[in-house]
């Protein structure tokens, strides 16, 4: 979370009887409408899982008061932690998905991951994600509420595009750049993706849209392509679930795509005058 959203408090007791030390955080708002900024549920989930009592406390609740103050007093001693985390609606986008999506593209391109483990990413079919080590990439600050279908497409394009040289993200390399270049440096006259190859794509919803993007990142894998994974993820995500923002990433590359071929149009009208 690279410290956003870090609890309001962080607290210390010393038990007076045992003298052993006792850690308590809490998150404080303001009344029940107040909402969760970037981070912040991640880190009490975190601390939960380390088992430290976390709570949330909201200023206009007596009842939250009240237990403040007694915590305060006696200890955290048969106050269990909250709960009441405002869910997720499934394949929303968290909004420090951005550093999750960092960790993953390290992890699967790094040294961390087994050669094995990356077989299996490669290897994973989006009906059946039987993948241990997907799973575990799933358990990371950030990926909470992503439909596990949809981060399996991620991660097993990200392993096959990366399975060559090691690259599979480009940060400066759009998604439709990358489509019509291919593996070629310099523009060609047709892309390597086809026009119709992208209006189809462009056009399919649901799992038709899942098939073909994992022809085309097996046919990516296959030319040493990258691209900004970024944004593709996002198309992923917001597909099916925010079809406003989704539309908006479709046009993102169309966008690229036709500005690519435009270039290389002038530069073949040049050449031949």
């Amino acid at each position: 979370m690279r410290g956003k959203g870090f609890p309001d408090l962080a607290m210390f007791r010393k038990n007076p009887e045992t003298g052993a030390f006792e850690m308590l955080v809490a998150e404080l708002k303001r009344d029940a409408n107040s909402e969760f900024g970037e981070g912040q549920e991640e880190w009490l989930e975190a601390f939960r899982e380390m088992g430290i009592t976390t709570k949330i406390w909201r200023g206009d609740n007596a009842d939250d008061r009240a237990e403040m103050y007694e915590i305060i007093e006696k200890g955290t001693a048969g106050h269990d932690s909250a709960t009441e985390i405002t869910p997720h609606t499934p394949s929303q986008i968290p909004v420090n998905f951005d550093v999750a999506m960092r960790n993953t593209i390290e992890s699967i391109q790094g040294n961390e991951m087994t050669t094995g483990d990356k077989a299996s990413l490669r290897r994973m079919k989006t009906e059946n994600l039987n993948s241990a080590v997907f799973w575990k990439l799933m358990t990371q600050p950030g990926m909470r509420g992503i439909v596990p279908m949809k981060g399996g497409l991620i991660m097993h394009g990200i392993a096959l595009m990366a399975h060559r040289d090691g690259k599979a993200h480009h940060a400066g390399t759009p998604v439709g750049r990358a489509l019509y270049l291919g593996g070629q440096q310099q523009p060609g006259e047709r892309g390597f993706y086809s026009e119709d190859r992208l209006s189809t794509l462009l056009a399919a919803r649901g799992p038709a849209l899942h098939r073909l993007l994992a022809r085309l990142f097996r046919m990516l894998a296959n030319e040493g392509v990258s691209f900004n994974w970024h944004e593709m993820a996002r198309f992923i995500l917001n597909e099916g679930y925010d079809e406003s923002q989704a539309d908006q990433c479709r046009i993102k590359i169309a966008s690229a795509y036709y500005r690519v071929q435009r270039s290389a149009r002038r530069s073949s009208n040049n050449e031949s005058n």
